[in-house]
């Protein structure tokens, strides 16, 4: 009788611990491992290595139905920023908004910085535009 008690027991503290686990909240992949290389190789081949595990990351998160965790979309729209894609960090950047309301003063800033960026390279042709042209 002490037997199937002492079971019961360890059987009933087992599923109580069991049900306390932590639930994966977001889904983050090998995104230390490829921002620790970036950081200390600082290559081409680093960054594009970082570059794909993000992207792995939103699509992964996509399928497991999870969020995508903070900062993600930032540093994917970052990335696309310094590489002169202008466009595609904009709308990174908005979706990092949408999702995290608190990153929009920051957001706000780099969509800014994005946008002039693009203008500037509108106005290298050379030839003048609206804002420069004088009239007579």
């Amino acid at each position: 009788m002490k037997r199937k008690i002492l079971l019961l027991v360890v059987f009933i503290t087992s599923a109580f611990f069991g049900g306390c686990a932590p639930q994966q909240m977001y889904y983050l992949g090998n995104y230390s491992k490829t921002l620790y290389s970036l950081e200390k190789n600082q290559t081409e081949e680093a960054l594009i290595n970082h570059k794909q595990e993000l992207e792995k990351i939103v699509a992964e998160s996509k399928v497991r139905n999870l969020p995508v965790p903070p900062g993600i979309y930032a540093e994917l729209g970052y990335i696309n920023f310094k590489a002169n894609n202008s466009q595609e960090a904009i709308k990174l950047f908005q979706t990092e908004t949408q999702l995290y309301p608190e990153s929009k003063h920051l957001m706000d800033r780099l969509i800014q910085s994005a946008e002039a960026k693009e203008n500037t390279e509108s106005d290298v042709s050379g030839l003048p535009t609206s804002k420069n042209s004088i009239s007579n």
